[in-house]
């Protein structure tokens, strides 16, 4: 091993592909505004980024729109009561409490969606065009060109195939569709398919990309929000071209983005060729020793629950110590927390848990 510090690029790299650099590469999402305003009651610094002050990791991206563009008007209809109902910037009319607006934590409740017919779907793609630059936000071209040289990892992220027609139909909807309009369903899979290989061909060719993220969010608390049947024969073909695409315009790893219980998928995003998943949320029972040790070539960012930082710093070392000293010499794993830090984590324990990933690191 060379005695010159590594890039956190290079780390990152070699912890994916199952060898040992100078120290981990950690990462964690970034720190939603409801978790900052009591974090900062706490201690934290105000206007200091979480990862800068506690030394520890992060991706640049390629800023671009990637989902439907422009976005939908954001209108109210009513607010009454503490609870406010509208249309969101996604075509969808929603209610959620005022108070939490903003927050990064909401629960929310939907009461329509916008695509209920072929004529919504159609209406819907002309929000779809790829190609349009508009969709480049003002920093995309530094970030093309910075991509090459940057220490840090690059992340481009897409919205999958289940994800976009989930939020054009809701879970139910969709559910109900691909029992009663399967023609449909084929016909906006495919719709979402092209839309992405257009979106990839025309803002990312000329960037160096280290991992595609497709966002699917497909899984519950036990299953699958889809029967693996289902999934096989419509989303393993669609990821694997996809996948394969991104390969060719230079992305190093694929990864599927997706909430709850994944046993079911894991297996069929391996068929597809994708190399490894995200967050791996631990109260969705699962156990990511587990699945370490089931899918000895899959990598894995995440699995560390979240819901220690609420508790007491021996919680904490319990979480990290029995987790980062299997995971860390198998390999493939990125330690990160599985999904967002909740508001009422302490900061001095998230704090604790970072540096316990820094030092039961083996190297």
């Amino acid at each position: 091993m060379s005695s010159n510090p590594m890039t956190p690029r290079e780390r990152f790299g070699a912890m994916m592909e199952f060898r040992r650099p100078d120290r981990p590469f950690i990462w964690t999402f970034e720190t939603r505004q409801a978790t900052m305003d009591e974090w900062v009651k706490q201690g934290h610094p105000e206007g200091v980024r979480t990862c800068e002050l506690l030394g520890y990791d992060w991706f640049d991206g390629i800023p671009l729109a990637t989902a439907h563009w422009p976005q939908f008007e954001r209108r109210v209809v009513e607010e009454r009561d503490g609870h406010v109902t509208y249309f969101d910037e996604e075509g969808a009319l929603r209610m959620e409490g005022v108070d939490a607006q903003g927050s990064g934590f909401v629960t929310r409740k939907w009461l329509k969606f916008p695509v209920e017919s072929r004529n919504d779907f159609l209406a819907m793609t002309s929000r779809y065009n790829p190609e349009d630059e508009s969709r480049r936000r003002p920093a995309f071209a530094g970030a093309v060109a910075g991509s090459h040289t940057s220490v840090r990892p690059v992340m481009f992220t897409v919205q999958g195939f289940y994800w976009t027609l989930r939020q054009w139909m809701g879970f139910e909807g969709l559910s109900l569709a691909f029992h009663d309009q399967p023609d449909l369903v084929d016909e906006m899979l495919e719709f979402v398919f092209d839309y992405n290989l257009r979106l990839m061909r025309a803002h990312i060719r000329e960037a160096r990309v280290d991992v595609l993220m497709i966002n699917e969010d497909m899984a519950y608390k036990t299953a699958s929000m889809v029967s693996p049947a289902l999934a096989r024969e419509k989303l393993v073909p669609r990821w694997r071209a996809l996948a394969q695409e991104a390969r060719s315009l230079g992305a190093r790893w694929v990864f599927v983005d997706s909430d709850g219980h994944i046993s079911e998928l894991i297996p069929l995003w391996m068929e597809a060729g994708i190399d490894g998943t995200s967050p791996v949320e631990i109260a969705a029972e699962q156990d990511i020793l587990q699945y370490g040790a089931q899918y000895p070539a899959f990598r894995f960012f995440g699995g560390l629950d979240k819901r220690c930082l609420i508790y007491e710093e021996s919680d904490v070392e319990r979480e990290v110590l029995r987790k980062a000293e299997k995971l860390y010499g198998r390999g493939g794993w990125i330690p990160a927390v599985d999904h967002a830090v909740p508001a009422n984590a302490k900061f001095e324990n998230f704090r604790l848990m970072i540096e316990l990933l820094k030092t039961t690191w083996p190297g």
